[in-house]
């Protein structure tokens, strides 16, 4: 197996220091990119194996950038560091874990090895959540509607897709709105925000 290109996306230098110093210690990582916002990674990175982005940084886009970076870099692994109220909307949109910072480091560095080996990753959370989570509780189609809007599909390209009736559509967003707690079609973006009292 060769070795694991690893680049750490976080605006504060003592942190991203600190996970740099003990990747570089886990046999075959190395991070070979370290900077500070995502137009440097844009511009200054070339290739990379695993990418470690700062939650705030994409909170800026709506975590439109998540979809930008697995274009940029094909076969990319995603984990998102920092504090997201609805975790699973990550993993949703393709990242491959979430730590929560309030978890232990060694907790964290595990989960990066786990990831840069190709095996599942998931979400390191602080947080004391039910066992039933709202997204939990969407049906398959409200799941497939939810994941497509946020892939940026009207309800007509969605209609299309999923072979179903306008107003099918139109039923199922409604009741996304409802389960997920938010007022309009638009407001499944800010998911991760409007959710943030919740249990999430």
């Amino acid at each position: 197996m060769g070795y694991v290109s690893v680049t750490i996306v976080y605006p504060f230098r003592i942190l991203a220091d600190a996970f740099s110093s003990s990747i570089n210690k886990l046999p075959d990582f190395y991070v070979s990119n370290q900077v500070e916002s995502l137009v440097e990674l844009w511009e200054s990175v070339e290739e990379t194996d695993l990418v470690l982005v700062d939650a705030d940084l994409l909170k800026q886009s709506c975590f439109r950038d998540i979809r930008k970076i697995m274009a940029s870099f094909p076969g990319v692994h995603i984990i998102v560091i920092g504090i997201v109220s609805a975790p699973e909307v990550l993993i949703m949109k393709g990242c491959a874990g979430y730590i929560d910072l309030h978890r232990g480091f060694d907790e964290a560095l595990h989960l990066i090895t786990r990831v840069g080996r190709g095996a599942t990753g998931g979400i390191l959370s602080s947080s004391k959540s039910s066992s039933e989570s709202t997204l939990d509780t969407l049906s398959q189609r409200e799941s497939q509607t939810l994941k497509l809007i946020w892939d940026g599909m009207t309800n007509k390209e969605i209609c299309d897709f999923l072979g179903v009736k306008q107003q099918t559509v139109s039923s199922y967003v409604n009741r996304l709105c409802e389960k997920l707690g938010v007022e309009s079609r638009n407001g499944i973006f800010l998911l991760s925000h409007r959710l943030r009292d919740k249990t999430l």
